[in-house]
């Protein structure tokens, strides 16, 4: 008997990860070190109290059942406290929903606010599965290019009337992946204003809040006044936590959009592993000071990779955050796919295509600075070598 994939599965464009990890392997085959800067993973890992915390919760055999799906009332809390901490946002634990990982809730949030053939605002380039999992759940996509000359930011006076009137939400990414731009306090407020106007719910993923370099503050769009009525906020503690592995994130924001993601994750999840949600936990209570030295690796590793990019003249502008360079093909010419196929068959070095993340990222490539310095350090002289060999 023959299955075939469904047409929305086969409507979806291959994902460009599994290619390059088939690269990876030949390489590593071929007897090449390779040296992965295209991963997004973080490689630092969580805070150390956090670990205990889930290590003792895991050996008690009690905590080997179902959870809530609303979660533990110490993690809420905790959100609750983190928020204001932080940010300076009040808000209540009723309007949080506890997840398994931003990327399946952002991805669900399509089936719980939108119909098939509706129209969400998805930006352009960005994380490949906002697309994937709009077109998965039957959606129309439009396609909101990011500006190199606003500074990776959309132009949202630009976005047609008609397309706003129709728009479920429009999503966006601060500190952004790929293009590693931070956002200010002033681009929120109009991107507040500009969803009231239309009223058309904002989506934010936040996934990197706190990794913000040269005084770019970490922002909440919940801080903005009002911005409950026409937002919902994803955190995840994959990235600036380093618990990319324990799948924990929250969403916050606008009752009925929480309420109507907290009523569809019921039926894909049966609840967060309890030591998942004491770690969390933890994290969030006692993890500032290990986020603040997480950032300031990357810190580090961000200026030491752009001072050795100079020194091979390749231009480029430096990340204000996140953890990735947005690096145009050096001299803007060529195709990003075959270039960084070329650069790992040749020297190990993984970058990603900057057409992994949309129409607007070809002839980019996106380098990420989740290694160690020594790491970076070999993997910018190959990359130097490599350059010098095809001039």
């Amino acid at each position: 008997m023959e299955v075939t994939p469904s047409r929305r599965l086969t409507a979806v464009k291959p994902y460009i990860f599994s290619e390059i990890a088939l690269w990876r392997q030949a390489a590593a085959t071929k007897g090449l070190e390779v040296i992965d800067l295209g991963r997004g993973g973080p490689d630092i890992g969580p805070y150390g109290e956090a670990v205990e915390e889930l290590a003792v919760t895991a050996a008690d055999p009690t905590k080997y059942s179902y959870t809530p799906y609303t979660g533990s009332p110490e993690l809420l809390g905790a959100i609750v406290r983190w928020y204001q901490r932080c940010f300076r946002v009040k808000i209540s634990s009723g309007d949080i929903a506890l997840l398994p990982g931003s990327k399946g809730g952002l991805s669900r949030l399509n089936l719980a606010l939108a119909d098939p053939h509706d129209t969400v605002i998805l930006p352009d380039p960005a994380f490949p599965s906002y697309a994937s999992a709009a077109v998965v759940a039957g959606l129309e996509v439009h396609r909101l290019e990011l500006k190199d000359e606003l500074d990776w930011h959309p132009d949202l006076v630009g976005i047609p009337n008609e397309v706003a009137e129709r728009a479920r939400f429009i999503l966006l990414n601060y500190p952004n992946n790929p293009t590693g731009a931070a956002t200010t306090g002033d681009f929120l407020t109009k991107l507040v204003d500009w969803a009231r106007r239309t009223r058309t719910l904002v989506v934010y993923d936040n996934a990197y809040q706190f990794v913000t370099y040269d005084g770019n503050e970490p922002l909440s769009i919940l801080s903005v006044p009002g911005a409950e009525e026409v937002a919902v906020e994803f955190h995840t503690l994959s990235k600036a936590y380093g618990m990319a592995g324990v799948r924990i994130a929250f969403a916050a924001g606008h009752s009925q959009a929480i309420a109507a993601l907290k009523k569809i994750e019921v039926y894909y999840q049966a609840g967060i592993f309890a030591p998942s949600l004491a770690a969390a936990t933890v994290a969030l209570n006692e993890g500032d000071d290990a986020v603040a030295e997480a950032v300031a690796v990357y810190t580090d590793r961000r200026d030491a990779v752009s001072t050795l990019l100079d020194e091979m003249g390749w231009q480029h502008e430096k990340p204000g955050g996140a953890t990735y360079f947005w690096l145009k093909l050096p001299g803007g010419k060529g195709e990003d796919v075959a270039f960084c196929r070329g650069l790992l068959e040749t020297t190990g070095v993984v970058l990603t295509p900057g057409s992994a993340f949309g129409e607007a990222g070809r002839r980019y490539v996106r380098l990420s600075v989740t290694q160690p310095r020594e790491r970076l350090e070999r993997a910018l002289e190959l990359i130097g070598k490599y350059l010098g060999e095809r001039e």
